[in-house]
C-alpha cells in the first residue's frame, strides 16, 4: 500500500515510521513541486473553483491504486474538496493531529513572549460523511 501526501511541507520522521509501522504503508509519494505549488497557493479571495484541483485530481487517478491511502492538509476549502473526492472513490484519507504547547517567557521589558510547539501525536482517519 502507497500514502500519497497532499500537504504544502514534508512529513517528520516520526510521521514517516508511524505511517509504515502503523498503517502499512511501503511507499511515501509526495505530490510534485509544481502540484505542491498549487496546493499551496489556492486563492484566498472569492468564491471556490474546481478547476484550482483539477491537475491535482488528475494526477491522483492516475497514480492511485483503490488500497493505497492519502494524507490531506491545507486550506480548508480545498481540504473538504480532495477528501470527499478521495472518499467518494474508495480512498481512506488521514490528517495529522498534533500536541499544541504553549510555552510563555516574560521580559526584563515586562512584554510577554509566546513561544508555540506542535507535536505529532498520531494520524487521524476523516469521518465519512453519510
Amino acid at each position: 500500500m502507497k500514502v500519497f501526501v497532499v500537504t504544502s511541507h514534508e512529513l517528520l520522521n516520526e510521521q514517516m515510521t508511524e505511517l509504515k509501522n502503523q498503517l502499512n504503508c511501503h511507499e511515501i509519494i509526495y505530490l510534485p513541486e509544481q502540484l505542491k505549488d498549487i496546493w499551496a497557493n489556492i486563492p484566498p479571495s472569492g468564491p471556490w473553483n474546481d478547476k484550482w484541483l483539477a491537475d491535482i485530481i488528475f494526477w491522483l487517478k492516475s497514480n492511485m491504486n483503490r488500497e493505497d491511502i492519502a494524507i490531506v492538509q491545507g486550506e480548508y476549502g480545498a481540504t473538504v474538496y480532495l477528501v470527499n473526492w478521495l472518499q467518494k472513490n474508495g480512498h481512506a484519507v488521514y490528517y495529522a493531529t498534533t500536541e499544541r504547547q504553549v510555552v510563555e517567557t516574560k521580559t526584563d521589558e515586562g512584554s510577554i513572549i509566546n513561544k508555540r510547539v506542535f507535536k505529532h501525536v498520531n494520524f487521524r482517519k476523516y469521518p465519512l460523511v453519510k
